[in-house]
């Protein structure tokens, strides 16, 4: 059970941390590129990742330790989120529900592929949001706002609150997001930094030909985390 807490809280880093919310669904992602700082609390600050945006697609980078380097790719225009394990050399496909540039809808997508909620071991709820004015940060203007989450695991549940900067011209990715120190989850932020304006190919948002497709992305978070 310990191996499935830990795939899901790797889950939970990469949507919930580094995802941000959108502007209109018809708009296309801007051209950049930026690292992902991350800072777990009373650690050193470590790049984890890279954020890239272009046109129709963003993809996320992310290093989640043991389980290996994972890229999240956003399509707005067939509105999915395929998820890449480069360890295992295989994808999973996420339908979205939803507006794919807003940060909730692709969150509760993933939530319902983990598991679904006809099953009753995994519920994601958005217990409230409060908008905490407006500010700047790295030179960029930035929306402030606090979200409050209620996670549940096989009737054991956990509130955790996420704090997010955001522009959004950097949709579907915050400026900055920061989670408070709950008994399940420790106190952490993540950011943008050394941001650049580049048009990447889409080659970068394309499956590889040699990965493998996965119905289950349980199978792919758990497999990523025993198979080495």
């Amino acid at each position: 059970m310990s191996v499935l807490k830990r795939a899901l809280r790797s889950a939970a880093v990469a949507f919930c941390v580094v995802c941000a919310p959108s502007c209109a669904m018809a708009s296309a992602y801007a051209d950049f590129r930026a690292d992902i700082q991350f800072q777990r609390e009373g650690r050193e600050v470590r790049t984890c990742g890279a954020a890239i945006s272009s046109g129709p697609f963003a993809r996320m980078d992310l290093d989640l330790g043991r389980a290996g380097e994972f890229s999240l790719i956003v399509d707005t225009r067939e509105h999915m989120l395929r998820v890449l394990s480069h360890r295992l050399r295989a994808y999973v496909e996420i339908p979205v529900s939803g507006d794919p540039r807003d940060w909730r809808t692709l969150v509760k997508s993933a939530a319902a592929a983990v598991m679904p909620q006809s099953m009753g071991m995994i519920s994601l709820q958005e217990k409230e949001t409060v908008s905490l004015g407006k500010d700047s940060w790295q030179g960029y203007a930035v929306q402030k706002s606090r979200s409050v989450f209620e996670a549940g695991f096989m009737g054991s549940v956990h509130r955790f609150t996420i704090e997010v900067w955001e522009n959004e011209v950097f949709a579907p990715f915050p400026m900055r997001a920061s989670s408070a120190e709950t008994s399940a989850t420790h106190a952490g932020s993540a950011w943008l930094m050394n941001i650049a304006a580049e048009q990447s190919s889409h080659n970068m948002f394309s499956i590889p030909e040699n990965f493998t497709r996965y119905t289950s992305v349980m199978d792919l978070l758990l497999y990523a985390l025993t198979a080495f």
